[in-house]
């Protein structure tokens, strides 16, 4: 125990010459420095005034001064014998050792990077990020018993993400779209999606992005937004369909990654009059990709001029957002009205598989009348009626083949794979 000195050691004052090496005493300023002895000021118990100094004790040692990750991560380790997990909702449980002491704020970073990263891939606060619910894919028809089991203890409800689904998906709260891509260009725009001509930054090739215009705040928005990527990725992929790679969300917006292709079949784009032999391969091709979908039981239901693409040479169809089930049982949402059959005007979805024939038969028509269809009722009405008018130039077999696939009754229109069997295709036409 420090008892009171009785004489005072006088303070030291520097003379000229000798103010080099010269440390002042503590007690002239009463700051804190390294040199204080050890143990000079003891700890006297968890209720002491330890802001009082008493009289006969010295200033109090200066603590070493921590870095800050030796603070911050301090009593926050996953150590061997402990184990992460999960609970339904994605929170995440560690259950310690029989010789470790609790954590200290659990949603702080850990000593052990591997460990810090484990966390954080789950339950990225900090960025405001966390990992998005799985969706269930309506156009598989099966899944396994541990795919099951992921639908069976999870919801589809966004409110388990706190305010809404996450905005941005990234363990490190930064753009995909940024980091992955140089935008070129905007490239077309819809109702509902944006499309950009992009670079990826890691492989330098060309890639068409598109990006919903609004904001997916609601499950139905949401499950729309969905459906094309869905059926998309359940199709898998054929050289006549548009091919898909990945898609995303950020900032309540979709972004889905996409072939580039030269252009489309619509006027804009195309303006220029294609050649009977030209009009045969795009019958031919989008037909082919319409019976490799239909196989799949998936109805496509918004063929039309602007989503049927060119890449060197080759059609592809795209644009797969009212994609629906063959059976009718999921729901159904007609794509642009005037290349829509009656009976799907009429909401008669019996044979969806036959609307879409009637569909690429219209955009037939329209490639090669290179105008829109008729706006007004009656004319329009006419054309649904199967009164095909006659085109100039055109041979008599392939208007008779187009007339056929716009009957209006759906169960007198051929297949996909009766018009590939046509022998218009037959002969020195190559059909790839």
């Amino acid at each position: 125990m420090n008892t009171k000195r009785q004489n005072e050691e006088p303070e030291l004052e520097p003379s000229a010459g000798e103010d080099d090496g010269i440390i002042l005493s503590q007690q002239l300023f009463c700051t804190p420095d390294y040199l204080t002895p050890e143990d000079q000021f003891p700890l006297k118990g968890f209720h002491s005034d330890i802001d009082k100094v008493e009289e006969d004790d010295p200033c109090p040692k200066s603590p070493r001064k921590e870095k800050p990750y030796e603070t911050k991560f301090k009593r926050r380790r996953v150590e061997d014998g402990d184990t992460l997990s999960f609970t339904d909702d994605g929170e995440p449980v560690v259950k310690l050792g029989s010789n470790h002491e609790p954590f200290v704020g659990f949603e702080s970073h850990f000593d052990r990077v591997e460990d810090f990263h484990i966390l954080r891939t789950h339950t990225s606060r900090s960025a405001g990020c966390r990992p998005p619910l799985c969706n269930r894919n309506s156009f598989l028809n099966s899944n396994s018993e541990d795919e099951e089991n992921i639908f069976r203890i999870q919801t589809l409800k966004w409110n388990d993400y706190g305010n809404g689904p996450p905005s941005i998906i990234g363990s490190n709260g930064s753009s995909r779209y940024i980091n992955d891509f140089r935008e070129i260009k905007e490239i077309g725009k819809g109702n509902f999606n944006k499309v950009f001509k992009v670079m990826n930054r890691l492989d330098g090739c060309m890639y068409a992005v598109k990006r919903t215009i609004e904001r997916l705040r609601t499950e139905p928005e949401r499950l729309k937004a969905f459906n094309e990527v869905q059926s998309l990725a359940a199709i898998g992929r054929h050289k006549n369909i548009v091919t898909y790679y990945y898609s995303w969300i950020e900032v309540e917006q979709m972004y889905t990654q996409m072939e580039f292709c030269d252009h489309n079949l619509s006027y804009e784009n195309c303006p220029i009059l294609l050649t009977e032999r030209h009009e045969l391969q795009v019958l031919y091709q989008v037909s082919s990709a319409l019976q490799f979908i239909h196989e799949k039981g998936i109805a496509h239901l918004h063929v039309k001029p602007q989503n049927i693409y060119v890449k060197d040479g080759i059609y592809k169809l795209g644009g797969f957002r009212c994609a629906t089930l063959l059976d009718n049982s999921l729901h159904v949402e007609a794509g642009d009205a005037q290349y829509m059959p009656p009976e799907i005007l009429n909401e008669n979805y019996d044979h969806l598989g036959k609307a879409d024939i009637f569909s690429l038969g219209a955009s037939m028509f329209d490639i090669i009348q290179r105008s829109r269809l008729p706006k007004a009722e009656t004319e329009f009405s006419k054309l649904k009626e199967g009164k095909v008018p006659h085109l100039p130039g055109v041979t008599i077999q392939f208007q008779n083949l187009l007339k056929v696939m716009m009957d209006p009754d759906p169960l007198k229109r051929p297949s996909a794979t009766e018009i590939l069997g046509n022998s218009i295709f037959r002969g020195s036409l190559k059909m790839t």
